[in-house]
């Protein structure tokens, strides 16, 4: 539970409550009266985020429905197509607490080689698995999921330890 906490954006986090108590203000001022607001201003904002999440990363999303199929190949490719997109556009990774109502702290750049990795460790590429994690580490220097995973690739015999 501790290591999901700390991927959270607590910034983006707060940022999203403040919306969606704002948001029965903000129809407030155009003259829309609703007994329900707050429930309204929750639902608005899940609806927003739903769409924003899948109209925005479409290479990401399909990335992890090829891995869940264990198309790996596949799945690889989708990832590095969603690292070129987020790449091109850092604007939109950088600001997606507001964007796309993401209050992860990882980005979309981040996960994409992340999950390449992944794949290439699933397919049994090792080395091209562990130069893909170490390309993770040239971009994201404090990477704990390259660390770990670099770890357990050269030393799979040890036990990675998490930092609480």
């Amino acid at each position: 539970m501790a290591d999901l906490l700390k991927q959270v954006n607590w910034g983006a986090f707060f940022l999203h409550v403040f919306l969606i108590v704002l948001f029965p203000y903000l129809l407030s001022l155009v003259n829309v009266k609703i007994d329900l607001g707050l429930l309204i201003s929750a639902l608005s904002y899940m609806a927003l985020s739903l769409i924003l999440q899948r109209i925005v990363p479409l290479d990401h999303r399909m990335g992890f429905r090829l891995l869940m199929q264990k198309n790996y190949e596949a799945a690889s490719l989708a990832f590095q197509e969603s690292w070129n997109y987020f790449n091109k556009k850092p604007w939109l990774d950088k600001y997606r607490a507001i964007l796309m109502l993401s209050a992860s702290k990882i980005s979309y750049r981040e996960m994409a080689l992340i999950n390449r990795s992944l794949c290439y460790w699933h397919i049994g590429d090792t080395e091209k698995a562990l130069e893909s994690y170490r390309e993770v580490l040239n971009y994201f220097p404090q990477s704990k999921m390259a660390k770990d995973a670099i770890s357990y690739i050269e030393n799979p015999e040890e036990e990675v330890e998490t930092a609480d």
